[in-house]
């Protein structure tokens, strides 16, 4: 970890000094997930303990009107990590605003965000993480370039990305040469009323991956309507071997989580996720529900507490459940 203070130290000390030296600005940002998690499976307590569930430390920079850097690294309780600590690279990507000729588009390359489903803005309303990162439909971020913007009239956003398809975690080796292409869109018809669909297609994900083709779909839909706000979100996912059709696997699942506000500083969550990994196999079906409240002590300081119990559709697995309480704060710097 020695080495990582100097790292975050020089790489502060190179922003101050291009900042007094051309007309831009910077700005860092942390935030913190402290958590406590105790998970009984069946009459077995597997796990009471308290850790950091992320840290990310954040540079913004704003090189100029039109180009914009964002730089975050993730800091995480880690047993197998030195000193009980992990560290990964969650973003490392430049925007670039007026390179294309469209409105309001925006060019991105570097790690960046993955643009499918909910998973691009999940803003970890409950504590359990968004549908498509829990059960492996893709990677929150990714290695790539793409483009995204605004729908004219207000009417969505839209999204276009190359990736390399594995996801922040993979790189050199374990990355395969076929690139996997994600586009998204959102529309927005009604005040209050969102829907919208993601795919994703790849010709192979991974380097031991034994099948040759790769598709995921998401469709998503939210309605807000006074203190209430419903997230909808249906997942598929399909792995499938030309040579050998009987190969195909295929998976799908839904969730469906309302919030309701009865406080400007409180708020009910109720999530119901349902997931088969293989729709032609019986007895695999995994079933998901969350109770929890966030409670807002400021700006940026939220307590969530949240209740989580996990069945399956086989008699062979037992029940899980799991109880999280999680202080999630972040500070920043004024610009600079």
């Amino acid at each position: 970890m020695a080495k990582v203070k100097y790292l975050v130290a020089f790489v502060l000390m190179l922003v101050i000094g291009a900042n007094m030296l051309f007309a831009s600005d910077t700005q860092i940002q942390m935030t913190v997930w402290n958590r406590y998690t105790y998970v009984k499976s069946g009459d077995e307590v597997t796990e009471d303990q308290f850790s950091l569930a992320r840290g990310y430390l954040r540079l913004n920079h704003n090189f100029s009107s039109a180009i914009f850097g964002r730089f975050n690294v993730d800091f995480f309780s880690d047993e197998d990590g030195l000193d009980g600590a992990g560290l990964k690279i969650k973003y490392a990507y430049l925007d670039f605003k007026k390179l294309i000729p469209i409105p309001d588009a925006v060019f991105t390359a570097g790690l960046m965000k993955k643009y499918f489903g909910t998973i691009y803005d999940w803003s970890y309303i409950t504590v359990e993480k968004d549908p498509s990162d829990l059960y492996k439909v893709c990677s929150s971020t990714d290695y790539g370039l793409g483009i995204s913007g605004l729908i004219p009239g207000g009417l969505g956003e839209y999204a276009l990305a190359l990736y390399n398809g594995e996801g922040y975690k993979k790189t050199g080796s374990d990355v395969n040469k076929y690139p996997a292409f994600t586009g998204n869109v959102r529309v927005t018809p009604l005040p209050g009323i969102t829907v919208g669909g993601s795919a994703i297609i790849a010709n192979k994900v991974g380097t031991s991956e034994p099948y040759d083709k790769m598709t995921a779909y998401a469709g998503v839909g939210r309605f807000v309507f006074g203190p209430i706000d419903i997230w909808a979100e249906y997942l598929m996912k399909n792995y499938t071997e030309e040579s050998k059709t009987s190969c195909e696997t295929k998976s799908a699942g839904f969730m469906v989580m309302p919030i309701l506000k009865l406080f400007p500083n409180f708020e009910l969550v109720f999530r119901y996720d349902q997931w088969d990994p293989n729709t032609d196999q019986d007895n695999d079906k995994k079933n998901m529900w969350i109770a929890g409240l966030n409670y807002y002590c400021a700006s940026n300081v939220i307590l969530q507490l949240n209740y989580e119990n996990i069945s399956y559709e086989s008699s062979k697995s037992e029940d899980t459940k799991k109880i999280y309480a999680q202080l999630n704060w972040t500070f920043k710097t004024p610009k600079f």
